[in-house]
């Protein structure tokens, strides 16, 4: 395994503790909407800027995509 592979492996588990957390979050200890959408925008955008240096195009558009439904999902709670 390349060094690469596994940095984007390590990424991904990363990644995937944080949503795991900020689920147990709103579920288990109340957290507000707002604030866990806010928290999950903020780690897309991350993913997002990853993205972007490894030129994965469609990655990209997902990711954009998905800023903007949690900016309106942000807005109309």
């Amino acid at each position: 395994m390349s060094n690469y592979e596994k940095t984007k492996n390590n990424k991904n588990i990363i990644l995937g503790m944080i949503y795991a957390l900020i689920v147990i979050s709103v579920y288990a200890f109340n957290l507000h909407l707002q604030i866990a959408l806010s928290i999950l925008t903020l780690v897309i955008i991350f993913e997002l800027v990853t993205s972007i240096k490894e030129d994965d195009k469609a990655k990209n558009v997902i990711n954009i995509i998905t800023i903007c439904l949690f900016i309106l999902g942000i807005v109309f709670l």
